[in-house]
């Protein structure tokens, strides 16, 4: 059916026919193809950021049936200007307003998903997007409102703010959900916003409708304002976003849910944000390097590596594997009464990237882990050793600065990374381990990626954590990260959580080694989709653990963090 579409679209772009018999013949696909690009859709995303041959051909389809649709709907505009008098049974300026209306909706729906990959916009991309706004504007058609009972209701001109926002929303930092959040939540946020001639307005971004160019920061742009060049203010957006934000830290932070299948995270509130309201500047240069870093993803696995060869039962109970000695404690210590499921902790596994927004636990269904591997966890999770659980990789290096790293991920490493991931690293077998997130993803071409890894902490300590609730019985054995306060930058002690199970003002039992810490849970710092960075405050001594565990070291990473 999609090959057929495809081919439908293409055959009708080079058939010549009066511009109102085209688009309603566009208008009459326009229903299957949402419905062909929405199933394609699932065969290429939530899929490893280098695809498979097979998700990689449907992207591909998905692009060249969304290039078609834009260029039918363009060739309507154009014929319905260059023809109107002509146009005998439709308003003129009616179908041009319409099929300029579609074609730049249909060119931020490539964007999106264009975006979900990790990939570069297409060369010409940006120049088609702005030609499209631009002649709108010169048709004078940009605030006639029109229907679409497909991506909403509105006017060219709040499709293409709708286009800019997400370009500017920096979506190389977002997971796939979030970004398809975003694009969602912009339909009703666009309309705050202002488009206005350069030269009278200070928005803080700025697009030249003459270039093959998204937007800039207007502080970045020099010399003269041409008359092609906008300003995009987002002020009224910030303001409704921060009160959104304000409204959801109300209600206990379940996020904005549009509708059954699309809620954005608090989290990325307060991303977005930071996005359409500050102009944001790199804090460090960045200096070339050809050395490698030794890697390991996932929340889980910087837990089973800062454990040294220690198991979960052992930091929970304080006693060695051992068959008999392990009864005796299982019956006398109520934290581990039944053992210590790994199937009910969703970072026993490698990678669990699913959105947990209840304390309920994991759907393993929806983790989105490389088929092969994610069907053996998920049949026999003692298939695999702790060791191969949690996989160690060498990753190039191609700059460094005090805050992190741009690594270079290639097709043989695994390709179930996502921005917002916990990471582990270290430079060599000899050094500690080191606590990073996985801040933005970009796909390059030859099947390489480069990630982009800002450090968190030069040490963290695992230890294994359980809520208390006031009503229902008290949490999982979870695992979690201490990370132990850096005073150059005045950052506490803070803790590292799953994204879900944990909240602010929860009271929490850290267990290491068969000793309770009692804490309570104060600000949420931070949150991704895969984590979230707590400061807490202690209800019972919290032991010195963090100094007592480290030594001081000569790594480089020593170096880093005084710069910071």
């Amino acid at each position: 059916m999609v090959e057929e579409l495809c081919k439908v679209i293409t055959d009708l772009n080079r058939t010549p026919m009066p511009a109102n018999v085209r688009l309603d013949i566009l208008e009459t696909l326009r229903g299957p193809q949402q419905t062909a690009i929405a199933t394609l859709r699932k065969r290429f995303l939530k899929q490893p950021v280098v695809l498979p041959e097979s998700s990689r051909q449907m992207a591909d389809t998905t692009f060249k049936l969304l290039r078609q649709t834009i260029t039918a709907y363009t060739t309507v505009a154009i014929e319905g200007i260059k023809h109107k008098a002509t146009l005998i049974e439709a308003n003129p300026a009616k179908l041009v307003c319409l099929a300029l209306h579609r074609a730049i909706t249909t060119a931020g729906l490539k964007l999106l998903h264009t975006f979900q990959l990790y990939q570069p916009v297409e060369l010409q991309a940006w120049l088609e997007i702005n030609q499209l706004y631009l002649l709108a504007e010169r048709q004078k058609l940009q605030h006639i409102d029109v229907e679409d009972k497909i991506y909403g209701d509105g006017t060219i001109l709040h499709t293409f703010m709708r286009a800019l926002l997400l370009t500017c929303s920096k979506p190389n930092q977002l997971r796939q959900a979030d970004m398809a959040a975003v694009f969602r939540g912009l339909r009703d946020w666009a309309p705050l916003c202002e488009l206005t001639v350069a030269r009278q307005a200070d928005g803080l971004f700025l697009v030249d409708l003459a270039s093959d160019h998204p937007p800039i920061y207007s502080a970045l742009h020099h010399g003269r304002s041409s008359d092609s060049e906008r300003s995009l203010s987002t002020r009224n957006l910030v303001e409704t976003l921060e009160e959104l934000q304000q409204q959801d830290l109300r209600d206990g932070r379940p996020g904005i849910v549009f509708d059954a299948d699309t809620t954005l995270p608090s989290g990325i509130l307060n991303h977005l944000i930071t996005a359409y309201g500050v102009m944001s500047q790199r804090s460090f240069s960045r200096n070339k390097t050809s050395n490698q870093l030794l890697v390991s993803l996932g929340l889980g696995s910087a837990h089973y590596h800062l454990l040294d060869g220690e198991s979960f039962n052992e930091l929970v109970t304080g006693v060695a594997d051992d068959a008999d000695e392990k009864a005796n404690v299982i019956d006398s210590n109520p934290f581990i009464r039944a053992p210590v499921d790994e199937r009910k902790d969703p970072w026993a596994l490698t990678e669990s990237r699913t959105r947990i927004d209840t304390e309920g636990g994991v759907n393993l269904d929806d983790v989105n882990i490389q088929d092969a591997y994610f069907n053996l966890i998920k049949t026999d999770t003692k298939a695999l050793s702790e060791e191969e659980r949690h996989p160690v990789f060498a990753v190039d290096i191609l700059n460094v600065s005090p805050g992190g790293y741009c690594l270079q991920w290639t097709e043989s490493l695994p390709g179930n990374i996502n921005a917002g991931d916990i990471i582990c690293l270290r430079e060599s077998e000899e050094k500690p381990w080191v606590i990073a997130v996985i801040r933005w993803v970009s796909a390059q071409n030859h099947g390489n990626t480069l990630v982009g890894v800002e450090l968190l902490s030069p040490r963290a300590v695992p230890y294994a954590a359980k809520t208390h609730r006031k009503t229902g019985p008290e949490g999982e054995m979870m695992r979690v990260l201490l990370l132990p306060e850096i005073k150059l930058v005045g950052q506490p002690d803070t803790l590292i959580t799953p994204r879900a199970g944990f909240k602010e003002r929860q009271k929490v039992t850290l267990v290491k080694d068969g000793e309770e810490q009692y804490i309570q849970l104060n600000r949420q710092l931070t949150a991704t989709a895969a984590f979230a960075q707590y400061d807490f405050k202690t209800i019972k001594h919290l032991e010195e653990v963090a100094s007592d565990n480290f030594s001081p070291t000569d790594s480089e990473f020593e170096s880093v963090w005084t710069q910071i």
